[in-house]
């Protein structure tokens, strides 16, 4: 097979592109992962088309869902290809590219960092023994499915209070302060945290600590760590319980859009009404493909 690789060696924009780096080694990477895309999709690197970039795309999901490269790596070699398409698009005049060289690596590199977020999630056998650790808590139990299941932060769950909830005809919702976006409590979380309220005591947050006042992040960072050496798996952080949330849905098929504002990263404005559907009913779809379940506690 010929090295294409030489040919882009020996390129004007390719010689100018490399200046930019303060050392060979980092431009020869680069180098090798055009020399892997060519080799790959079996095309000119100037010459490709966006469905070469597609397969090639599809082909590295492939390798990383099969464990052989890392979802990290995967990025970086969406990062490397698109910075150099980037900068050939850019100048593809002054240095005599074909015109309708354009840069495709870019929409696949977004879709990564957004799928990137989500992927370091917590094995499903060490959240059903985390769960079975903490069944005689029910406080902390409700805290953990709604991490877990709904997506929430440390910091959102310390911040919650009674009032901060509303039950639909399509489900329950909890309208956390500075998301400007509603939350979807998915139906197994729901029926946990509505049991909870039957039995928490009559105080200002929906969670509190032995005074009755609130919790902060270093207390649920303290039950977590003495429940996850209970269950004996590892330290778990609520961060990391969380992006199972995302990786979830991701794995059953919701869209990015879908995964994200559950996640509460798009910003959207609400209003709360009784006897009423809440309007994002997509929502509530997205988190219906999702087939995992948390039991009650016994």
């Amino acid at each position: 097979m010929p090295d294409l690789t030489t040919k882009i060696a020996e390129q004007a924009v390719w010689i100018e592109f490399a200046k930019h780096f303060k050392n060979q080694d980092t431009a020869l990477a680069y180098l090798k992962e055009i020399l892997e895309f060519e080799n790959v999709r079996m095309t000119d690197f100037f010459h490709m088309s966006s469905k070469d970039v597609e397969l090639y795309y599809k082909n590295m999901r492939q390798k990383e869902a099969a464990g052989k490269l890392s979802m990290s790596t995967l990025s970086k070699k969406f990062w490397e290809l698109h910075s150099f398409a980037a900068y050939a698009a850019d100048h593809k005049e002054e240095f005599g590219l074909p015109g309708a060289f354009e840069d495709y690596f870019f929409p696949w590199l977004k879709k990564l960092r957004q799928q990137e977020k989500f992927v370091h999630s917590v094995p499903v056998e060490d959240m059903d023994a985390l769960y079975q650790a903490v069944q005689e808590d029910l406080m902390a139990y409700t805290m953990i499915s709604l991490i877990h299941r709904a997506g929430l932060s440390s910091n959102e769950i310390a911040s919650l209070k009674p009032d901060s909830l509303a039950v639909y005809d399509n489900g329950t919702f909890a309208y956390i302060e500075g998301r400007e976006t509603v939350c979807y409590i998915p139906e197994d979380a729901a029926v946990i945290l509505e049991r909870y309220i039957n039995e928490r005591k009559p105080v200002e947050y929906l969670f509190y600590n032995r005074n009755g006042g609130p919790l902060n992040k270093m207390y649920i960072c303290r039950m977590l760590k003495k429940y996850t050496q209970k269950a004996g798996i590892p330290a778990y952080s609520a961060e990391k319980i969380r992006t199972t949330c995302g990786t979830s849905m991701f794995a059953y098929g919701a869209g990015p859009g879908q995964v994200a504002k559950q996640m509460g990263i798009t910003k959207t404005q609400i209003q709360k009404y009784h006897n009423r559907q809440y309007k994002d009913n997509l929502l509530v779809k997205a988190n219906e493909l999702v087939k995992i379940k948390v039991e009650p506690p016994i």
